[in-house]
């Protein structure tokens, strides 16, 4: 089953951007009542020295910020990568931030997640203007999972492809071959670049694709790229470490 990795084709595909808390714990007690519990669900992990990859649920009315707690203060960290990621429990936001920017040395002993009201103006005063994480003591980095590497894709025939890639190391909990290509969007009437996550099966190192070869389609976006994501106890791989193999029909 193929299913986009943006909000609109993920809508599009009766797929729903899940909010709820996923199957694993995530920052926050269960036994918490409705009202104490933070607006935010989010957990994190160190991608290395100087990355951490932060996973939280999604209210799109907020634009969200992630701050690492050094002694006795925070500082909001840059933003490295960001991607919505569909887990076996359903959609959250992936993002990884940089706690080592303008020279910084220090490990954070724990992050948070802000979220700030876009556009106030549109919403009831009762609409919270600001939501929050608790604050968030991130994993070792040997919880984020390794994706395993592309190692060819190869033409078929003139429509299809072979994507080809090493064999998956150790029991991810899902394995996906990240596809980009034109898509048509009838509510636009055009064609643009969209990216699906395709489910790759148990086992398997190798998926066929058809290239999209429409007429209409605009040179500049006729390319296609592939590359693999691995999701592992509620973690994702290293993002930045994604290496697109791209192709045209």
């Amino acid at each position: 089953m193929a299913v986009c990795a943006l909000s609109l084709g993920a809508l599009a595909s009766g797929a729903g951007v899940a909010v709820a808390a996923p199957s694993t714990p995530v920052a926050g007690s269960a036994g918490d009542a409705p009202s104490l519990r933070p607006a935010i669900t989010a957990r994190a992990a160190a991608v290395d020295r100087c990355s951490y990859q932060v996973v939280r649920s999604d209210d799109s009315r907020y634009v969200y910020s992630v701050s690492g707690v050094f002694g006795g203060g925070t500082r909001e960290l840059p933003l490295e990568k960001e991607d919505d990621v569909r887990f076996p429990g359903g959609w959250h936001k992936v993002v990884q931030v940089d706690a080592c920017a303008g020279g910084q040395a220090q490990a954070p002993t724990a992050l948070r997640v802000t979220g700030r009201l876009e556009n106030p103006e549109h919403y009831e005063p009762s609409v919270p203007r600001t939501i929050r994480s608790d604050d968030i003591k991130p994993a070792a980095s040997s919880a984020i999972p390794k994706a395993p590497a592309l190692t060819s894709v190869d033409r078929l025939d003139a429509a299809t492809v072979r994507v080809t890639w090493k064999p998956v190391q150790g029991n991810a909990d899902q394995v996906m071959l990240m596809e980009r290509k034109p898509f048509y969007s009838s509510e636009i009437g055009l064609w643009h670049p969209y990216t699906f996550q395709r489910d790759v099966q148990a086992g398997a190192t190798s998926m066929d694709r058809k290239l999209e070869r429409d007429p209409d389609i605009p040179p500049a976006d006729r390319t296609h790229a592939y590359w693999m994501r691995v999701v592992k106890d509620g973690f994702v791989n290293d993002l930045r470490a994604e290496k697109p193999i791209t192709i045209r029909p």
